[in-house]
């Protein structure tokens, strides 16, 4: 009998392992979803100041090489 139960635990072990993995899969799959939503909406973002300031684009390379300095994203 003690085998038995050491053997329907282990089991139900296993199915925790797999249904843990589909969660983790699922969140990787809606993370990369929301992601690619988000790079969208700053490309948008991008085009539209453009459209209104287009001497902005010449300016972009010099403002991102300051804030890649000055702003730690992980800390937001």
């Amino acid at each position: 009998m003690i085998d038995a139960e050491i053997a329907e635990q282990f089991r139900l072990l296993q199915q925790e392992v797999v249904l843990a993995g589909e969660g983790v899969e699922t969140l990787k799959r809606d993370q990369r979803v929301a992601l690619a939503a988000l790079r969208l909406e700053v490309e948008v973002l991008k085009r539209c100041l453009f459209q209104v300031h287009p001497e902005l684009a010449a300016q972009l390379e010099t403002i991102r090489a300051t804030l890649i300095h000055e702003f730690d994203p992980e800390a937001s």
